[in-house]
């Protein structure tokens, strides 16, 4: 797998038990203490522990490893805005802290 991405995050309380019907109504499904989104043959993975969440793909076609900027890669960038308005949808008040854009194979 390779990640293309990292975002880490900020919560206040995160409540897995009471909100589960309102996080698969928006198609993420809960691993223990990860939720995971799969979108297209990409995962989103979250995990609440560590507040952060990456986004992995397959080892299908190889990626370049290394930090890229969102200029270079504006579909790569584009992925980035799409799970960042998916983590707003998520009834827990995530904010965003910092975003590590480095592909690397996990």
């Amino acid at each position: 797998m390779y990640q293309i991405f990292e975002i880490t995050l900020k919560a206040e309380k995160i409540d897995l038990e009471g909100n589960i019907s309102k996080i698969r109504a928006l198609s993420w499904h809960s691993n223990g203490s990860t939720l995971v989104k799969e979108d297209d043959g990409l995962q989103y993975i979250l995990d609440i522990p560590s507040l952060t969440l990456k986004c992995v793909m397959s080892e299908l076609f190889p990626v370049g490893e290394g930090a890229w900027l969102p200029e270079d890669f504006p579909s790569r960038e584009e992925l980035v805005k799409s799970v960042i308005k998916e983590l707003r949808k998520l009834p827990f008040g995530l904010e965003i802290q910092e975003i590590w854009r480095i592909v690397k194979h996990e």
